[in-house]
């Protein structure tokens, strides 16, 4: 692609944001590419068989979720239209493009966003009771079989009259369930953090909870990024992500993490509540046990989208795009770098412009309803973040998280994400240090290449790839270092094709809600039942919004495996001296997913590249 052919990011007034390329014939590819997934995932969707009753309303899931037409019909012809449109003047499509993001009234394609109206209400339903959410657990293969053992537990979890069970499961659900999401988002209270948090709660704080912080077991979640973000109507209904912070208290013995306050929060700070937990170690008034369960959903909403467009999009998408680029431009294909790095480069850079373009029939229902909100919060979320930041060393170090923190029985056990996020970025570590090492035997060789250098400059640039943070390639150690950081971003990816990353836990969209419809926050003295808290949550129709964007992941397959399916020492595209580290990392990929999902090893469901 020409240097140029990017976002004219800068001229849009974002200049935070890494570069983002532009790749039209890759994107007319993802395209058909796309078409072939939505079919892929007919079967699960058809399987959404379990007869509910909703407001006296009694049908199958299928028809709650999706109404009378499948969404995907009109995502097809978004598809071809925007095809056709591609097929034009290269500059001039990029100038449309970038004319589409930035004119926020008006969407592409917009007649085909109203759904029809025949059967159209049934996807506009709020749930009648907490068991309900199962409706999105398909028949096929098993998940609604897997997912019965623990529909009592996260059917409690938004029941207001079972709000002791909401506060036990509201950590572990993100510790162990988060992994798709990169969601490594605790911080352990201390310093400067403790006197800002002391004053945000000024009126709920109390001696406890200057003894946990002083112990090192006061743990905060700081979402306060989604004040930035006004509340959006999209099919008739809100969608609000509040600006959360929550505070936990840690058990020294179990490591059970116990919330105790929740501050919900609205565009600008708008409305601000403090939600004390009943019976908890707070001071000030508690909540009613209604608004405590609504406060911990408040909470849940602003972790699953930080999870959706920062952990996961930002971190493995943006920033990797970015160096992509720069990569194909600076290296020749027999550069040894390049040679390691262009198998696991494919798709990204196309997969990102469709999202942008196409964010309604691509994206999930969270209250970042356009292409250009989603610059603009990564825009604001970037201010200031540099390459390395991403690494998960170097977050959980920032977060004052360590593995004793976290271990009971076995390392990492009371937070499984941060255990298997670890693990990949170890295996990839050895990876690329190892093939570093062999083709660049001494440091003179890093500094003595042109294209690297050039490589690594033009990413930094501010008109080139805006990646900030990127060291000077004068050693073996700084090479490794930058693509160390990049092959582990795409491998960690891989893990969210898993079926075990969304379903059941994900698919019970409760557990991890897109987005409130109703931006009003209760007060904490507000006494409701199940049934009104549940008018705060998804609509059918938004649940089936976050169905297909799941299902895209779980049951599609992937354009190429990581690992091959003629074998692990097949397909290999390194040099008899690095292969074999090749295959290491391969054998790793399959006894990880052996390990995560051991009844159902989906070895060959991990891509080699980012792909969705």
């Amino acid at each position: 692609m020409p240097d140029d052919f990017k976002l004219p990011l800068r001229l849009l007034g974002f200049r935070n944001i890494p570069a983002i390329p532009v790749d039209i014939g890759g994107m007319i590819e993802t395209l058909v590419k796309l078409g072939i997934r939505a079919a892929e995932i007919e079967q699960p969707v058809q399987s959404l068989t379990q007869t509910l009753t909703i407001d006296q309303n009694t049908a199958r899931a299928h028809a709650f979720l999706f109404g009378g037409e499948a969404w995907d019909a009109r995502a097809s012809v978004a598809r071809e239209r925007l095809k056709e449109m591609l097929g034009g003047n290269p500059v001039r499509i990029l100038t449309t493009l970038a004319e589409h993001l930035k004119d926020e009234g008006q969407e592409l394609f917009a007649d085909l966003m109203d759904k029809p109206s025949e059967d159209e209400d049934l996807t506009k339903l709020s749930l009648d009771a907490p068991d309900q959410w199962r409706m999105s657990w398909t028949t096929v293969p098993n998940v609604a079989q897997e997912g019965a053992p623990h529909l009592a537990t996260w059917a409690a979890t938004v029941d207001v009259a079972q709000q002791e069970i909401a506060t036990r499961e509201f950590w572990p659900t993100i510790a162990d369930y988060g992994l798709a999401y990169n969601l490594l988002i605790p911080n352990k209270v201390r310093g400067d953090d403790l006197d800002e948090l002391k004053s945000l709660f000024e009126g709920f704080w109390s001696p406890a909870l200057d003894a946990a912080a002083d112990a090192g077991l006061l743990w905060a979640i700081d979402q306060r990024i989604f004040e930035s973000v006004e509340p959006q109507v999209v099919d008739d209904f809100t969608r609000f992500t509040p600006g959360t912070v929550t505070l936990m208290v840690q058990d020294a013995t179990t490591k059970a993490m116990t919330p105790e306050l929740v501050r919900v929060s609205g565009h600008e700070g708008a409305g601000a509540q403090i939600f004390a937990r009943p019976g908890g170690v707070a001071g000030g008034k508690a909540a009613t046990d209604a608004a405590w369960v609504y406060a911990l959903q408040a909470a849940k909403v602003s972790i699953t989208v930080y999870g959706v467009w920062l952990g996961h999009v930002y971190h493995w998408h943006i920033v990797t795009a970015a160096m992509q680029m720069t990569m194909f431009d600076e290296l020749s294909d027999d550069n040894p770098i390049y040679q390691l790095l262009a198998p696991q480069s494919n798709y990204l850079i196309p997969f990102d412009d469709i999202l942008l373009v196409l964010w309604r029939f691509v994206a999930p229902p969270t209250s970042i309803s356009s292409g250009w909100q989603f610059l603009e919060l990564i825009n604001t979320f970037a201010d200031g973040r540099e390459f390395f930041d991403d690494d998960p060393n170097t977050t959980l170090a920032r977060l004052g998280i360590t593995e004793a923190d976290f271990t009971v029985n076995e390392p990492w056990d009371q937070y499984p994400v941060a255990g298997r996020l670890l693990s990949i970025w170890q295996a990839t570590g050895r990876y690329v240090t190892r093939y570093v090492d062999q083709q660049f035997p001494t440091d003179q060789d890093v500094q003595n290449n042109e294209e690297i250098q050039k490589w690594i400059e033009q990413s930094g640039k501010k008109r080139g790839g805006n990646v900030r943070g990127l060291p000077k390639m004068d050693s073996r150690q700084a090479l490794a270092s930058v693509v160390h950081s990049l092959v582990y971003r795409i491998t960690a990816h891989g893990t969210s094709r898993l079926i075990r990353a969304a379903n059941p836990a994900l698919t019970f969209v409760a557990n991890f809600p897109p987005c409130l419809q109703d931006a009003n926050i209760p007060e904490p003295s507000a006494d409701f039942d199940t049934k009104t808290l549940l008018q705060f949550l998804p609509k059918t129709g938004t649940i089936a919004g976050m169905v297909t964007f799941y299902f895209t992941f779980s049951f599609s397959v992937p354009y190429e495996p990581f690992v091959p399916i003629e074998g692990i020492t097949t397909n290999l595209y390194l040099d008899d001296e690095s292969n074999p580290e090749l295959i290491k990392l391969r054998k790793f990929v399959v006894d990880f997913v052996e390990k995560y999902q051991p009844e159902t090893p989906q070895i060959y469901q991990w891509p080699l590249n980012i792909e969705t």
